[in-house]
């Protein structure tokens, strides 16, 4: 696997808004911070090499898009965050579903494992 660079700035916002993600309530209690937390997500993912593209990967379910990122290059997975971007648009009331599923968060472990900051391994 080539590594994907990430600088040091970029990793640890990488793993800022994944802590942030993963501390978000579920249900009514995490309402609030669905609209930051997600504007958040693009906007570091762009920081990072993986900018919302025209034309992207948009899977059918929560589950196949963890499948989908875990074999994923800096190419695919760009693909990805611009599916999901999509979905975002096209489904607001649903958008929560796949951030509760960890979506977002897998999306950014496998940003750092491509970057060769995370074991492949680590959950």
């Amino acid at each position: 696997m080539t590594k994907a660079p990430l600088s040091d700035i970029g990793a640890e916002q990488v793993r800022d808004l994944r802590a942030r993600l993963g501390r978000v309530p579920k249900g009514a209690l995490g309402d609030k911070s669905v609209g930051p937390l997600s504007k958040g997500f693009f906007d570091v993912c762009a920081r990072v090499g993986l900018e919302v593209l025209v034309d992207g990967t948009q899977p059918a379910s929560p589950g196949e898009l963890l499948e989908a990122v875990e074999a994923a290059d800096m190419a695919g997975l760009q693909k990805l965050v611009t599916g999901l971007h999509a979905i975002r648009a096209a489904n607001p009331s649903g958008w929560r579903a796949w951030m509760d599923q960890g979506c977002l968060q897998a999306v950014l472990r496998r940003r750092l494992v491509l970057a060769g900051r995370l074991p492949p391994s680590e959950v």
